[in-house]
């Protein structure tokens, strides 16, 4: 059996915070340990999202 799965350490591209507790937009290559993301705060504070916290129609990540 193998062991647990390794999650990458995700980046926010827009603010640069590292491992955001709620992000949009995750971007990683195969088995590569560092990716990229857009953190809840960024997406809330560019306008695109509703009350609810989901994407606005026409917003594409």
């Amino acid at each position: 059996m193998s062991g647990p799965a390794h999650l990458p350490i995700l980046t926010c591209r827009k603010c640069g915070s590292v491992n955001p507790l709620v992000f949009l937009a995750p971007v990683t290559l195969h088995r590569d340990p560092v990716g990229t993301c857009i953190c809840m705060d960024c997406a809330q504070a560019r306008g695109w999202l509703d009350r609810d916290g989901n994407l606005k129609p026409g917003i594409e990540l």
